[in-house]
């Protein structure tokens, strides 16, 4: 491998809870520290975010914290990587941590198999019950089946990674990230880069660490957002969808219909009622197979409700961002 410069961006905006630790991971890495560059984009914190910064800036050079006025997340990659000096660019998100290997296997992979963007893994980490059980939600193929790179163990290339690296004149080539976007910007940019003729390689072996919404509220929250941008992506890019976007709003869509149908028609309601056996029968069983997997029925209890919280939640997103005005 040849070792060459490497630029993190992070965006940030009142992360204090997890900006550190995000950062000191970086700083672990087995990689020189004077080929690291980490360029925090900051959406001008009130939360003391900008202060824990600053203070790790004084004691390692190679840190560097910049202003996002805009407070939008594709507007903060594209100051920092504007401004970054690396060869390589990886995006990184604050409430994440890396794997002490990150950035060596990123490079690595990145010149093994001759392609200019490669990306890995994400673990869930739990610091309570609820976040745990969330995290195994979001990690299993039960939940998010169209984000793979959350379960699969497989290396390969694939459409999309997250937190990927990319060599730095891909950005030249295809364009930086949607600024009209707020969540999906990654799979859109990825979405060009395949377009241009690019490959993107998945390895498990590249490994970050993902701390996930700690309640349903904010989980909820969460899978809205992203089912409204999901659906933003596919109307710039129609070609973008596949079937298992489009399953969750479907849903979503039949079960009003049939809701509405029903006052007038029994067979509606028993249609309805039939559609929501199926799947509660589909989210029982993804709990239990978890539940026996972690060998903790206490699982049992909270997990699909999460499942149901995500999915409707993407669901109901996807089909308010594809009839509302972008």
């Amino acid at each position: 491998m040849t070792e060459v410069p490497v630029s993190i961006v992070i965006p940030m905006f009142n992360e204090a809870g997890t900006i550190e630790r995000c950062i000191l991971s970086v700083l672990d890495q087995h990689y020189p520290q004077d080929q690291i560059e980490i360029v925090v984009v900051d959406g001008l914190s009130r939360d003391g975010s900008r202060e824990k910064v600053k203070t790790l800036a004084r004691e390692h050079g190679n840190i560097v914290l910049l202003d996002n006025p805009a407070r939008r997340t594709p507007a903060a990659l594209n100051i920092g990587i504007r401004n970054a000096r690396g060869q390589i660019v990886i995006i990184l998100g604050a409430h994440t941590r890396i794997d002490e290997e990150f950035v060596r296997l990123n490079v690595l992979t990145m010149q093994e198999k001759g392609v200019k963007c490669v990306g890995g893994t994400q673990i869930n980490v739990g610091e309570t019950f609820t976040q745990r059980a969330i995290g195994l939600a979001m990690g299993s193929p039960f939940g998010i089946p169209s984000a793979p790179y959350r379960y699969r163990r497989k290396q390969g290339y694939v459409d999309t990674v997250v937190y990927a690296a990319y060599l730095r004149e891909l950005f030249d080539q295809v364009g930086y990230f949607d600024e009209t976007l707020h969540i999906s910007e990654d799979a859109e940019l990825n979405w060009r880069i395949r377009k241009a003729g690019h490959k993107i390689f998945y390895t498990p072996e590249i490994v970050s660490y993902y701390y996930p919404r700690r309640n349903l509220k904010r989980l909820i929250q969460q899978f809205f957002n992203y089912g409204i941008l999901r659906s933003n992506v596919i109307r710039k890019h129609r070609d973008a969808a596949k079937a298992v976007h489009l399953i969750p709003p479907l849903f979503i869509l039949s079960t009003v219909v049939r809701a509405v149908i029903s006052f007038f028609n029994p067979l509606a309601r028993l249609l309805l009622g039939l559609l929501w056996t199926l799947y509660l029968l589909y989210v029982v069983t993804a709990s239990v197979f978890m539940a026996l997997r972690e060998r903790d029925l206490r699982l049992l209890l909270i997990l699909p409700l999460i499942f149901l919280v995500m999915q409707v939640g993407w669901g109901a997103g996807f089909l308010v961002g594809f009839f509302k005005s972008r």
